[in-house]
């Protein structure tokens, strides 16, 4: 299926740009899994929530239970349970329209500026910064906190440590940035890059053990720290770039992970590369070339990160089981 483009989300909108959606938009927000499904949510009482039109409402939707229930005094009383369309989701505490949201996602993972976004989807500044925060955020824990790990037996990876930065005043040679120790791994694709303050044998060895499995050929430079690789469990070849490009003994070359490097400098080259921020402009990265490796639209992706780390089921959940959640509280949330 090709990947979607600016005109198909607004197409998907049904050229609306506020305002409240159709039952088609919501359909598809829910096979994004941004939204719950019906018969998903449940009220304290235990009912299902049902999905109701509400034009009072900013989406044009809410969830609502109108069961009865027994009260105290053993009378049968309306539930009339009613929560935003938006509780507990990706879209949870938003002024934006619902349309701004997902044109938004699509944009800062195309990489433009966020002075593009702000005029394309008329939204203020501090807001486009607050959002692309959140969507770091989002890459953050995919990409590093839950990543998982490339190699394996057969499988080739290739490491190396490269510098991110700017010459100083714009002269010379000197260049003031971070480093970044990184892998690539063979035919896949799939990478890590992680910044480093110290390039010492123990960090890199760590970070080796933590993303790349045991049984993996890994590929380095000389070195003198990476030696002990095969009594780590891996198997280790070298190319000397001081003097070759290749290994001619047995053709080890890096040039996956020099090609890694000279994508990622040009992603980040509109960024102001603030230090706090590194790591989640780098697992932006590693998130976007993830979804090449595996020939996917890296938008709904994106959304299925999203969606389960902003589940509305298992949140709403956890609040009716610790009795914090009640209707009065719901009700008010909804006037907007």
């Amino acid at each position: 299926m090709p990947a979607l483009n600016f005109i198909d989300i607004f197409e998907l909108f049904e050229y609306k740009t506020n305002g409240p959606v159709s039952q088609t938009v919501i359909q598809k927000l829910q096979s994004w899994n941004l939204i719950a499904n019906d018969n998903s949510l449940k009220c304290d009482q235990g009912h299902n929530l049902i999905l109701c039109a509400n034009l009072e409402a900013t989406d044009g939707f809410q969830w609502r239970c109108r069961k009865s229930n027994v009260n105290k005094n053993k009378k049968k009383v309306n539930c009339n349970i009613r929560l935003s369309l938006r509780k507990n989701t990706f879209f949870h505490n938003s002024h934006l329209f619902l349309y701004q949201v997902v044109s938004f996602s699509y944009l800062w993972l195309e990489n433009v500026s966020l002075r593009f976004i702000v005029k394309q989807i008329k939204i203020a500044k501090q807001t486009a910064v607050d959002w692309s925060s959140f969507h770091r955020e989002m890459t953050f824990s995919a990409m590093i906190t839950h990543h998982g790990v490339i190699g394996g037996v057969n499988k080739i990876v290739e490491i190396d440590e490269s510098k991110f930065g700017r010459r100083k005043y714009h002269r010379g040679h000197r260049v003031e940035g971070q480093w970044v120790f990184g892998g690539v791994e063979r035919d896949s694709g799939r990478c890590f890059l992680i910044p480093v303050e110290k390039r010492d044998k123990e960090t890199l060895l760590n970070i080796i053990k933590e993303w790349i499995e045991p049984g993996t050929t890994i590929i380095s430079d000389c070195w003198k720290g990476y030696d002990c690789l095969e009594k780590k469990g891996f198997q280790h070849l070298t190319v000397n770039h001081s003097i070759q490009f290749k290994n001619p003994d047995n053709g080890a070359h890096t040039n996956n992970v020099e090609g890694m490097w000279r994508h990622a400098k040009a992603f980040l080259l509109q960024y102001c590369r603030k230090k706090r921020f590194f790591t989640g402009y780098l697992a932006k990265f590693m998130f976007i070339k993830h979804c090449k490796s595996l020939n996917v639209d890296p938008l709904p992706e994106f959304f299925k990160i999203a969606g389960k780390l902003y589940d509305p089921v298992n949140a709403l959940l956890l609040e009716n089981n610790s009795d914090e959640s009640n209707s009065d509280d719901d009700t008010e949330e909804n006037c907007e």
